[in-house]
């Protein structure tokens, strides 16, 4: 006989028409995405130039904290990994948010360089922790066959809350409005506020709520169909393979180099794009909004990529994005005026977009939902030295020739060859190892 608490908490799934509930978590991590993310990463531009402006630091030092805090990544995103698959993403998300508020929280009191980088790298730090990572391994446990495009709805959070957010942001820390540390103490608070009621809504596994993967609903709509061999696709499921195991494997090294090679771009545009369009006779707050418009169709290319990486191999598919998207930073160093930056928003965006829930979906077709957190986990090790390289070369390369137009060319190469390199990756074989 079930208990009373056992039948409440399963008792979400029977309504008769209450959505499935990995779609709820889908929006979750949307806005998880959105206000870890967007803050930390997005509006990194932002952060830099009040900063550059009140306490005359260069580029390059100012690089710096972004740089800590992707090798911090690279250090703590296995740690996280491991956490996820051991506790659950809803204890690390908690834990993760808490530590956004106490990281903005120490930057609205920053009076030194020293005191910038501990509390970026602190605030890096959860939003590592309180959203991508650990909402892409729910959502990989929650979802099969539509794994990718639950992924691409889930990852638009960043895309979106970046055109909300970036150009708010930009206005809210001019020293005329609330100024930077006014605007990150509020930030701050705001962390704080909702880091227990989100973390409450998160399911681990369907299994756990008496749910399988995409919805027992529709599962019984497909079994008669093209997914009558669905118990067999799900074998890999059921492997929950060790660490020394995965970095064995061939294809996780492919995966993850030629994916830190794309995504050092990420690391570059976040950092200095809207310093570069202001170089270029742009101001700051109109390149502000140049790149949320970049980041908005961003978001709606990872719909299209998600559902595109449930349609055609997405090793391919990842090479072809990644390098639309290094033709995009190519393109920004041509432009002179506000008329050329649509070109840019839709080559980079369209890139940069659709390679995001392909990128991470392929982790789960590949490793399955036992070892999704370690894999993606460990893959952060050389995605986040990567995206440490790539603005530090750009603000270096910066400060020597007063201009970003070499960094940006060397660095688009490199992430050609690494989007390449996604031709190589092949889908390892573990069914020897099921019992």
């Amino acid at each position: 006989m079930k208990s009373s608490r056992s039948s409440s908490r399963n008792s979400v799934f029977t309504w008769k028409y209450t959505m499935f509930y990995g779609w709820w978590l889908v929006i979750l991590a949307l806005f998880l995405n959105s206000v870890t993310g967007t803050p930390a990463f997005g509006a990194i531009g932002v952060w830099i130039d009040s900063l550059e402006s009140e306490f005359g630091w260069s580029r390059t030092q100012l690089s710096w904290a972004f740089s800590i805090g992707q090798l911090e990544g690279s250090l703590i995103g296995p740690i996280i990994g491991v956490l996820v698959d051991k506790f659950g993403s809803r204890k690390v998300v908690l834990g993760g948010v808490a530590l956004c508020g106490i990281g903005f929280g120490l930057l609205s009191l920053t009076q030194s360089l020293p005191m910038f980088y501990i509390s970026y790298g602190i605030l890096m730090m959860g939003a590592s922790g309180g959203g991508w990572l650990p909402m892409m391994t729910v959502i990989n446990n929650w979802f099969n066959k539509r794994r990718s495009m639950a992924m691409g709805f889930g990852s638009v959070g960043f895309s979106f809350g970046g055109f909300l957010m970036v150009p708010a942001l930009a206005w809210l820390v001019m020293p005329e409005n609330a100024g930077w540390r006014m605007t990150s103490l509020g930030i701050a608070i705001f962390y704080f506020m909702i880091a227990v009621p989100v973390s409450k809504l998160i399911r681990n596994t369907p299994e756990e709520y008496g749910e399988i993967p995409d919805g027992k609903e529709y599962i019984q709509k497909k079994i008669d169909s093209e997914y009558s061999e669905i118990d067999k696709s799900n074998e890999l499921d059921q492997i929950d393979l060790g660490i020394g195991q995965i970095l064995k494997t061939s294809s996780f090294w492919v995966i993850s180099i030629s994916h830190a090679c794309s995504t050092m771009l990420i690391g570059t545009m976040t950092v200095h794009f809207i310093l570069a369009l202001r170089d270029q006779g742009i101001p700051v707050n109109i390149g502000a909004w140049v790149w949320g418009f970049t980041l908005l169709f961003s978001g709606v290319a990872q719909i299209f990529g998600g559902i595109i990486g449930d349609k055609v191999p997405k090793n391919i598919a990842l090479c072809i994005f990644g390098c639309i998207q290094a033709s995009g930073v190519i393109f920004s160093t041509f432009i002179t005026s506000i008329f050329w930056t649509p070109i840019f928003v839709v080559v980079y965006g369209l890139g940069f977009g659709a390679r995001i829930p392909m990128g991470t979906a392929i982790r789960g077709e590949y490793f399955g939902r036992k070892s999704f957190g370690k894999v993606l986990g460990l893959s952060m090790a050389p995605m986040s030295i990567m995206m440490m390289i790539g603005p530090l070369v750009a603000g270096r390369m910066y400060d020597i020739t007063g201009s970003y137009d070499l960094a940006f060319y060397i660095l688009s190469g490199v992430a050609i060859l690494g989007s390449l390199g996604f031709l190589f990756a092949k889908k390892p074989d573990f069914k020897s190892q099921l019992f």
